[in-house]
């Protein structure tokens, strides 16, 4: 019998949405049948992170994680600072998966983007609440550095917000929900159309890395047909975020936990060239990337 292929993941629990499909995928034993075992790193932050890009280059570099996903904004940056990463692949953007929820969440008296001038924005520096919020404001106002707040995983963000430290919060997926039940409201849905890109070790062997993503894309068909079957599952990996809260923010969450849905997941496929150069332009336009950085440099294109 041949023996299986170790591959590591990095999980942080503050962000495990991003992660469900391999989540569910080893329940289900999905990447068994590739002949794949899933060895997972609990990377959760027990203290501020100065750099989430840093901590997932660093991640890959002391192959801690082989594969992981996030913004597209950042994954670009990210793979243009690695020797140690390249994009494989992409989940494109849909009006119900996480990344079609990202939007800013203020307190009821602000009524329109505008008010946010020269206002505190929570976002976290090097991800895509960070660029999401530059590229959905600069339309109404000049945007700089001063205007944000940069700090860690969602729920500070939240936080800030609600105890007024600063005055909208850029949030998506499950943290808006929350937002919602504490009281504060959308003030703008995003303008984003920006799907997921999947990292990976460059050093893989393209076997391995097709076989990854056969059994992510298998675990995605299963949540998106059996979303009542993965709800508990996901309930229960809430209760670590929630437990982050005040008491009294606690209880509110919990009363509204039955409105809670599964984010819809578009299956993993190639990263189009012509997707990178509209995204790529924009971040150079505003000096967010380094130049002269290529479709080819930081995309494998041979996996599909």
């Amino acid at each position: 019998m041949t023996s299986s292929t170790m591959i590591n993941l990095s999980i942080n629990d503050y962000a495990f949405y991003w992660s469900l499909p391999e989540l569910i995928g080893i329940e289900n034993g999905y990447y068994d049948e590739e002949n794949l075992s899933i060895k997972v790193n609990n990377v959760t932050p027990d203290s501020t992170v100065k750099s989430k890009s840093q901590m997932y280059i660093d991640l890959q570099k002391k192959k801690l994680s082989d594969f992981y996903h996030a913004a597209e904004y950042v994954s670009l940056s990210r793979a243009a600072e690695s020797e140690n990463s390249s994009i494989v692949c992409y989940s494109p953007w849909n009006g119900s998966a996480i990344n079609g929820s990202f939007g800013l969440y203020v307190n009821k008296d602000v009524s329109s983007p505008e008010q946010l001038t020269n206002k505190k924005i929570a976002v976290e520096a090097s991800t895509g609440s960070y660029y999401t919020t530059i590229e959905d404001l600069e339309s109404y106002f000049q945007i700089n550095d001063s205007n944000f707040l940069k700090l860690g995983d969602p729920h500070e963000r939240l936080m800030s917000t609600l105890n007024e430290e600063t005055s909208a919060s850029s949030l998506m997926g499950i943290y808006g929900d929350f937002a919602i039940s504490l009281g504060l409201k959308k003030l703008t849905e995003s303008k984003r159309r920006k799907g997921t890109l999947m990292i990976s070790r460059n050093d893989l062997d393209i076997d391995i890395i097709r076989s990854f993503i056969r059994a992510t894309n298998k675990s995605i068909n299963y949540i998106n047909n059996n979303s009542n079957n993965v709800l508990d599952y996901y309930l229960n990996k809430l209760q670590f975020i929630i437990n982050k809260f005040p008491t009294n923010k606690q209880k509110i969450i919990n009363k509204n936990l039955s409105s809670i849905t599964i984010p819809f997941w578009e299956p993993w496929q190639l990263y189009p060239e012509t997707k990178f150069n509209e995204l790529y332009s924009w971040m150079l336009e505003r000096k967010l990337i380094s130049p002269s950085i290529n479709y080819s440099d930081i995309v494998n294109t041979s996996i599909f």
